[in-house]
């Protein structure tokens, strides 16, 4: 779904426009005029542009004044000024004010399409800057769709399936499994993958503001709104846009999103003409959306238009040995320095039932790289819960906790490593039939400290080095 660029081209001769739309070719690109400035910026307040060709000599608000207004807008499109002025400090002076480029009058045709050309390019590829940026930034720490296991095999299917379609996606799951890295990777597959991504967690915008934050606002249409603005919605016009947490929503967003669901059409707030979009819509949801359909806090009809696909993330508890490959990634992501786990590491992370998910494991090996000493994570490098975990295993087959009930956090957290260090340590030297050396490579650790770690805990391998 390649989507042609749209030039606003601003002159108050309409021979000028014409012009420039026969010298650019009409089939190339989607144009719309405008006769002078503040008629510009009308569009521009409702239509998505990928570049504006701005005549500077004009009746009412002139070229320079509306470059100003246009530059100091967020995210502005691309201006190429056309002057007939052939001094150059005019050119450059509307460089300096923020302008990408400019041209004379009279211009000749190639030079027109030059820079136009050129301008659009340079704007394709800032925008790509922009989003491996963004990308850097997200998947930073290791958060890729990582793992091999049978769940995550079938999400990774689903999403090879439906990503080419412009079908609409509800990703479902616990929080913290990844449902936003899903739906960053069904864009990425889509046939628009070249435009934007636009995330909006529902959850996070007071429901007052969540109209409009989607949907944009005309100028005036409330308290504060001393301009126009487009709204998350056609921000993500030739793209994707994702809502996060859509079960958070509430209903009166609800009945405008399913509009632009059905008829790709955008109201914003304060009146004025509709607005077409096309955009692909995913969302996202730790909820129980028919539930709430059933009470009557989701709409059943958006339901259906959003759940066309539904894909359903995996607790990482489900994922088997992903949870060390996982591991693995945030370690060498989060350090830069060489770090392992060592075996007996790898087995609590895979024993514990991770209530918060990837994002409690990543938070998790996290705080262990901070507290390591060495290069090799071990399990008292970890969390306690984590540790406490694997020792209340170990315990449960000795049939005694290794803390006492009526023990304060501290003294219950100490007991529990000291039992599990007792019971690892123990393991490691009958394993190797009291070999300290042999022992101390298993653990991952150097020998004096096992040593010290023997005496500390008050006892002698059975069979001496």
């Amino acid at each position: 779904m390649k989507v042609p660029h749209r030039i606003l081209v601003c002159d108050d001769e309409p021979a000028a426009r014409h012009g420039v739309i026969r010298a650019l070719g009409s089939t190339s690109y989607q144009f719309l005029e405008a006769e002078e400035g503040s008629s510009c910026l009308e569009i521009l307040s409702r239509e998505s542009l990928n570049l504006i060709l701005l005549d500077l000599r004009m009746p009412g608000l002139d070229g320079s004044a509306t470059l100003a207004r246009i530059v100091a807008m967020e995210d502005p499109p691309p201006v190429v000024v056309l002057t007939a002025d052939d001094s150059l400090d005019t050119a450059l002076g509307a460089v300096r004010a923020g302008a990408a480029d400019f041209i004379t009058k009279p211009y000749e045709i190639e030079a027109l399409r030059f820079v136009v050309e050129r301008t659009l390019e340079r704007a394709a590829l800032e925008a790509d800057k922009r989003r491996l940026e963004e990308e850097v930034e997200n998947l930073s720490g290791g958060d890729n769709l990582i793992g091999s296991s049978p769940a995550m095999a079938a999400v990774s299917d689903a999403i090879e399936r439906v990503a080419p379609t412009t079908a609409s996606v509800l990703i479902v799951g616990p929080t913290g499994t990844g449902k936003g890295l899903a739906a960053r990777r069904i864009h990425q597959l889509s046939p628009c993958s070249s435009g934007p991504f636009v995330t909006v967690n529902c959850a996070a915008i007071p429901d007052s503001l969540v109209e409009s934050e989607l949907f944009g606002y005309r100028k005036g249409a409330f308290t504060g709104a001393d301009r126009d603005s487009p709204g998350r919605i056609r921000s993500a016009s030739g793209g994707t846009l994702f809502l996060d947490e859509i079960g958070d929503m509430p209903l009166s967003a609800q009945a405008k999103l399913l509009r632009v669901l059905q008829d790709g059409i955008v109201e914003p707030l304060g009146g004025g003409p509709a607005v077409d979009v096309e955009l692909r819509i995913l969302a996202a949801t730790h909820r129980d959306l028919r539930g709430m359909v059933d009470d009557g806090s989701f709409r059943e009809d958006l339901l259906f238009r959003l759940r066309v696909v539904e894909i359903e993330m995996p607790a990482l508890c489900e994922r088997g040995d992903d949870v060390i490959q996982i591991a693995r990634c945030f370690l060498t992501d989060q350090t830069r320095r060489p770090m392992r786990l060592t075996p007996e590491a790898e087995a609590a992370l895979k024993r514990y039932h991770w209530p918060g998910n990837v994002r409690e494991l990543r938070n998790a090996i996290e705080r262990a790289t901070i507290f390591c000493q060495a290069g090799i994570l071990q399990v008292d490098d970890l969390p306690a819960e984590i540790a406490a975990a694997v020792a209340t295993e170990n315990s449960g087959r000795d049939t005694h906790l290794a803390w006492d009930p009526g023990d304060d956090f501290q003294t219950a957290k100490a007991k529990v490593i000291e039992s599990f260090e007792r019971a690892i340590i123990l393991h490691a030297v009958e394993t190797n039939d009291g070999n300290i050396s042999a022992a101390a490579r298993d653990l991952g650790i150097h020998r004096q400290n096992l040593q010290k770690k023997i005496r500390a805990l008050g006892f002698e391998p059975a069979i001496p080095e």
